[in-house]
């Protein structure tokens, strides 16, 4: 998806559009609008003529390939302006773009000003809300004396800032655009969410926005207020990835974010001619518009069946996938890992395993391996929820390895593409090379003769999938492994037979047995609270009660 920022100004200063491009992509932003120097009649001191404005900007885009838009900054009392726009229409600025420091819009001369725009077929970028040039001049941009605009016909106009701080006066103002524009073809306004917002104020607005039920997925503009000569990419990114975090708790769509960020700016400039129709506003109706993609809806639930989830957990299910709302443009890659809202992890990745599904199919990897590797998720909402007494998915990190094709369970075992976690110098083993790892997840006994054909199985998966990864062992980090474990069980212990298959090669002191034994959340402080239930688990308890060492041993074996 492209991103283009259309807020950004320049500062008169020798200008580089290729320092500019490299870090605009360092943000991750393919391009944008640059705005030209004020006009003297604005700023007496920074500002430069009409002509030194229109060369100056045209710089900026003349070696950009189309990735810089050019935009002029006038102001309606200038000498000539009539004129003059015609003129810079005509060398190649894309849009103009005034800051009311000393009039209001409505007076007869802008208005008539922007009427000629309008006729040119260029949009106007306004600054709109609290203007901080060290003047008495906030009240010449209170949204609502944008209200004059609406019957100027053919006139495409943004509202800087969502005209903070009187976004809801802003917003309201909008429907009453948008319903006019639906209505009988008047002008079109859209809202620049650039910041001007302050961070604690974003989600505010943002949540405003998309879920009042105003049809503005046609009309929002990106923008950072970035600096053309000394463009912040860190400015940039900070920005992109709190929106995006807003985003993705709104559910907003993949779509919506694809208008945002490129579609609506390209149909502002009259670059593209997309033919859109709008929900006309109605009053106190939140269902009007959606900024959702309903789909998601469904292959959430999709997934929830196929995996064949616990009756007991259906209800709270039900209940999150209606309030807890989930986009189609969240990715396993972007996920936060950290997210403490176990059950919107699960509805993300139940959305997670239907491109999972695709990439499964792209490798002919047998379905059925794909929902057994998925059976995971199960394994692991079942255990944080009884730690957390509700609906819970965690364990996230751990389950990266399947969503990012790494971690395939092949009968009763897991295997993952890793790297060695130590060397074993008279193995030749260097600690990162390759490996496969083996892991036990919960679930039956696991037989001597079962390990054997799902290790035999990984071999020829590998081999059969995965032909380039070059590997000469099989590892095991785990509490299964540890050789003390020889004082609680029998020698014929499938536990045992499973750790003598492995040449141990690290050990480590560790309690993580305890979580293995009881539940998830066990550890040495708690311990004397869980009850055990079996006679292993009651050995394991008391032991580590008294102040036994047990371990995690890393161990190996030729392929």
């Amino acid at each position: 998806m492209k991103i283009y920022d259309m807020h950004i100004h320049s500062q008169n200063i020798v200008n580089s559009s290729s320092k500019l491009l490299d870090s605009m992509s360092e943000a991750g932003v393919y391009g944008g609008c640059v705005f030209s120097n004020p006009p003297l009649r604005e700023d007496s001191v920074n500002g430069t003529s009409f002509e030194e404005r229109v060369a100056e900007v045209l710089k900026w885009s003349s070696d950009s390939k189309g990735r810089i838009f050019p935009v002029l900054r006038i102001h309606p009392y200038e000498e000539n302006i009539f004129e003059n726009v015609k003129k810079a229409a005509e060398a190649g600025i894309v849009a103009f773009k005034f800051i009311a420091s000393d009039y209001y819009v409505y007076e007869e001369r802008p208005m008539a000003l922007f009427r000629e725009i309008a006729k040119l077929g260029k949009p106007i970028i306004f600054h709109t809300g609290i203007l901080w040039n060290g003047g008495v001049s906030s009240s010449y941009n209170r949204p609502l004396n944008w209200e004059a605009l609406i019957d100027i016909e053919g006139l495409r106009f943004s509202m800087g800032h969502c005209s903070w701080p009187w976004i809801d006066e802003c917003i309201a103002l909008y429907g009453k655009f948008l319903n006019a524009h639906s209505t009988r073809g008047t002008a079109e306004m859209f809202l620049d969410i650039t910041p001007g917002t302050p961070e604690i104020y974003r989600r505010e607005l943002l949540s405003k926005l998309y879920t009042l039920g105003y049809d503005v997925g046609d009309n929002l503009l990106f923008g950072t207020d970035g600096i053309a000569d000394n463009y912040k990419a860190k400015w940039t990114k900070f920005w992109l990835d709190t929106d995006r975090k807003i985003l993705d708790e709104l559910g907003v769509s993949l779509e919506n974010r694809e208008k945002l960020y490129s579609k609506n700016l390209m149909r502002f400039l009259g670059i593209t001619n997309e033919v859109h129709t709008s929900n006309i506003p109605t009053i106190d109706d939140s269902d009007s518009w959606s900024c959702r993609n309903p789909q998601v809806t469904e292959i959430i639930k999709k997934w929830y069946n196929r995996l064949g989830f616990p009756k007991e957990f259906n209800a709270q299910f039900k209940k999150a996938l209606n309030t807890i709302p989930i986009s189609d443009a969240i990715t396993y890659d972007t996920y936060d890992t950290s997210c403490e809202d176990g059950a919107r992890n699960l509805l993300s990745y139940l959305f997670f395993a239907e491109n999972l599904s695709k990439r499964y199919q792209e490798r002919g990897i047998p379905e059925s391996i794909l929902l057994d590797s998925l059976s995971d998720v199960v394994t692991w909402t079942k255990s944080w929820s009884t730690v957390k007494n509700t609906l819970y998915l965690g364990e996230l990190d751990w389950l990266g390895g399947m969503f990012s094709m790494n971690l395939f369970k092949l009968g009763r075992l897991q295997f993952c593409r890793g790297k060695a976690y130590a060397d074993c110098t008279e193995l030749g083993l260097k600690k990162g090379d390759n490996v496969i790892d083996v892991h036990i997840p919960a679930g039956d006994r696991f037989l001597p003769e079962d390990c054997d054909a799902a290790i035999k199985q990984a071999k020829e998966f590998f081999a059969t999938y995965f032909p380039n990864y070059e590997y000469k062992y099989f590892a095991c980090h785990s509490w299964l492994l540890d050789r003390s474990l020889n004082d609680f069980l029998t020698k014929d212990s499938n536990i045992i037979k499973f750790g003598e298959r492995f040449i141990p090669v690290l050990e480590e002191e560790s309690n993580a047995i305890l979580r293995y034994v009881f539940t998830w959340d066990t550890n040495i402080v708690n311990l004397a609270k869980m009850t055990p239930n079996s006679s292993f688990a009651e050995r394991v308890k008391k032991a580590a009660l008294k102040g036994y060492k047990f371990h995690e041993t890393y161990g190996i074996f030729e392929k």
